[in-house]
């Protein structure tokens, strides 16, 4: 479950920067290539909340700009009173979406995370937006079918009825239903709670070897246009953010792109 989380725990000390005066760039400009420009986009299923001394967010990039499109996004923070806050000296944070080339009304995810000494004040919410995203060439598009998932109970005590929710075992079929050949298939996992929010969002590889204990899947490497596979992900609760890990999984989704 450790490599499920990647992302959960590379983001814990991103943007480390003292706050103060606020800076004209965003923090983590340097995410930005040379050539973006705007774009339409829209976000849903928008979360944020303070955990372990960090202030996370996720969310679903919708693209609406009509061409495929590698995007990136701008988060700026508030206080309990709705004053701004900067955040390592500066107005805003850019941050990624996962996919790097999403399709026309393509949805991708996006998961960040700073720790609160990086901030002027104690955040308590954030507005996502676009930053800015560079035109890319079509390709192809996956999809996720038949997604389901069980819920795996294990005793609380040796010779006790299984009564405590430990996992997920999440099944799908990932289609490739155009001619063109998927390179290198990657999927977007979103767990969100039985309070209805998104409290999670990861990217998992199925060719990677560190998936292997996570993911089974009938076949790996590049899909051939038409094509699709059967795979069955586990998903424990030990590293989850602590309001799944209370609230326990609700729903889960799977997105799938192809990564440039």
């Amino acid at each position: 479950m450790r490599h499920i989380l990647t992302i959960f725990i590379l983001f814990l000390f991103a943007g480390c920067q003292s706050a103060g005066k606020k800076a004209e760039k965003p923090l983590n400009a340097e995410l930005l290539p040379a050539g973006v420009v705007p774009s339409r986009i829209r976000v849903t299923d928008l979360n944020y909340w303070t955990e372990q001394g960090q202030f996370f967010v996720t969310g679903v990039c919708i693209n609406e700009s009509g061409v495929w499109e590698q995007i990136w996004l701008n988060v700026s923070f508030t206080g309990e009173q709705g004053r701004a806050l900067s955040a390592g000296g500066a107005a805003s944070a850019v941050i990624p979406t996962f996919s790097g080339a999403v399709p026309p009304m393509g949805r991708t995810t996006f998961f960040a995370g700073w720790p609160l000494s990086v901030f002027s004040g104690v955040p308590a919410a954030c507005t996502v937006r676009e930053e800015g995203s560079l035109k890319v060439s079509p390709g192809a598009i996956l999809l996720t079918e038949n997604v389901g998932g069980v819920r795996m109970m294990v005793p609380e005590a040796p010779g006790k009825p299984a009564s405590v929710e430990a996992a997920w075992q999440i099944s799908a079929v990932l289609n490739n239903p155009l001619p063109q050949t998927a390179q290198h298939p990657k999927l977007e996992l979103l767990l969100f709670g039985t309070d209805r929010k998104l409290w999670f969002s990861t990217v998992l590889d199925p060719g990677d070897s560190l998936y292997k204990s996570l993911i089974v899947m009938d076949k790996t490497g590049p899909m051939a246009g038409g094509e699709k596979r059967e795979l069955g992900i586990s998903v424990h609760y030990d590293q989850l953010p602590a309001a799944l890990r209370e609230k326990k999984i609700g729903r889960v989704e799977l997105l799938a792109f192809d990564a440039r």
